[in-house]
């Protein structure tokens, strides 16, 4: 593959994570949430992540987040948007928006719903 000058260059390759996989299901269904609610960007060629914090105005999510973010697109529990105007330190500029498709939803609302029943009769009498 060449590139506009004639220079040879090497094909990205797709799919291919260089972070790590995270586990901590708590930050995951965190993640989860705030897309619901709030929403996340993706910005520019690397797409860096950015959290809603009002309309078409974002700030920089934390790293940890902005992992389990991407993490999430790659296993299409979140997908990529369409194309909006954000507004971050006064620069504006393009980006694209981060659905939450509805299958994700119901399912982060059953772990909800399952973390708040208590498993066995012993934790249910310490609670009382």
């Amino acid at each position: 593959m060449l590139d506009l000058f004639g220079n040879k260059v090497t094909e990205p390759t797709a799919g291919v994570s260089e972070r790590p996989p995270i586990n901590d299901m708590e930050l995951i269904e965190k993640v989860l949430q705030a897309a619901a609610d709030t929403g996340y960007a993706l910005v520019g060629p690397a797409e860096r992540v950015f959290r809603l914090i009002a309309a078409k105005t974002i700030e920089a999510a934390p790293v940890a987040e902005a992992h389990a973010v991407h993490q999430l697109l790659d296993a299409k529990w979140l997908t990529k948007g369409g194309t909006h105007i954000y507004t971050c330190d006064g620069h504006s500029g393009p980006g694209n928006s981060v659905l939450v498709p509805r299958a994700s939803r119901e399912k982060a609302r059953m772990w909800r719903a399952l973390m708040a029943r208590p498993t066995t009769d012993n934790q249910r009498r310490k609670a009382s």
